[in-house]
């Protein structure tokens, strides 16, 4: 009897460990199941991220070819029937013509490019305003960025000691000895009469990411914080300082003298064109100087030396994406004849 007890109980405990261990397998195993499901689908994004990579580098191969074909056409050539087969024929001349190129989509195996194609000059450059013969032109830059008056004097004299090749600082300003060098990570001003991006601008005194790229704005004895938009669009530091007319937005066109928002709206509708009875868009970019001024009038004298309707730099911006895996290419890049220089480039999530 008692052997008999003793068997069950072995058993028994035997059939409490098997359990055991069919337990600690279930839980291994599903654990395993799961690492290999993560693993998959880190596998599956990187293999998106690199096919959006590559999309992206394909969509400035397809700028570069824009500007080639541009290139060799003239604003008033006949439309050939080579031109009628050619699907980039439009965005050709468009390049041709001075205007930008933006939100272009192509299609591509599993994954999209998404295009811009920008002249560099359809913004201020702000190294060629860089002293204080140009104060008007910042005070109506900052204007267009919403950026409350009590700023802008230690704005600019700030910038303007940023980039003298003086220790001495304005009334407002700062210089290396008295601001800079007393920071808790300290650093010396530029002094070398340019900033080499728009960005090197937040290590000016009283330039923030909100002055630059907008936001809310936090003042003092101000309960509330101001909503602005920011001037980091409006500047670049590439270009012979005139304004491209022809793919300047309308917040650039109002940083030139005397062109307020109505002004900047008849120049976009003015530059845009029509559509005629074939339904063809009518050329209507500004061929130069001369044409603007004579379809744009009553502007102020002296506004011809800001502006000009064509440009040989790009700021082109190439988007690749693979089933919501997104990766961007920023460049600017210097366009002559056939010859495409990159002068910047920066890769982007």
């Amino acid at each position: 009897m008692t052997s008999r007890r003793t068997l069950v109980r072995a058993r028994g405990s035997g059939l409490i460990v098997v359990l055991w261990i069919i337990g600690i397998l279930s839980l291994m195993v599903g654990s395993f199941a799961f690492d290999a499901h993560i693993e998959a689908r880190i596998t599956s994004y990187y293999r998106k991220r690199t096919k959006a990579s590559y999309l992206a580098k394909s969509g400035v191969e397809i700028a570069r070819m824009l500007m080639d074909g541009s290139s060799e056409m003239a604003r008033d050539q006949e439309k050939t029937a080579e031109d009628e087969e050619d699907a980039w024929y439009g965005q050709k001349l468009k390049l041709a013509e001075g205007l930008a190129i933006r939100g272009l989509t192509y299609e591509l195996g599993e994954g999209a490019i998404t295009l811009d194609i920008v002249p560099e000059p359809a913004r201020r450059n702000v190294n060629l305003i860089n002293d204080p013969k140009h104060l008007d032109d910042w005070e109506r830059i900052l204007e267009v960025g919403g950026i409350p008056e009590e700023l802008w004097p230690e704005l600019t004299d700030s910038f303007f000691d940023w980039v003298d090749k003086d220790d001495e600082p304005r009334l407002n300003g700062a210089e290396s000895e008295d601001y800079y060098e007393t920071l808790p990570d300290p650093y010396r001003a530029n002094n070398s009469g340019a900033i080499e991006t728009v960005e090197e601008l937040l290590l000016v005194k009283g330039f923030t990411r909100t002055i630059l790229f907008g936001g809310a704005l936090e003042l003092e004895l101000v309960d509330e914080p101001i909503y602005v938009s920011g001037i980091g669009d409006l500047w670049t530091t590439y270009g012979d300082g005139k304004v491209n007319v022809n793919a300047a937005t309308d917040r650039v066109l109002m940083t030139l003298p005397g062109v307020d928002e109505l002004v900047a709206r008849a120049i976009l509708q003015e530059r845009e064109g029509w559509v005629d009875e074939t339904g063809e868009t009518e050329d209507a970019s500004f061929r130069d100087v001369n044409d603007f001024l004579s379809r744009i009038p009553g502007l102020e004298a002296g506004i011809g030396r800001y502006i000009s309707t064509d440009s040989k730099i790009y700021r082109i911006t190439s988007v690749g994406t693979v089933h919501g895996v997104a990766r961007e290419i920023w460049c600017i890049v210097r366009h002559a004849g056939k010859q495409m220089t990159i002068l910047r480039w920066r890769e982007e999530e």
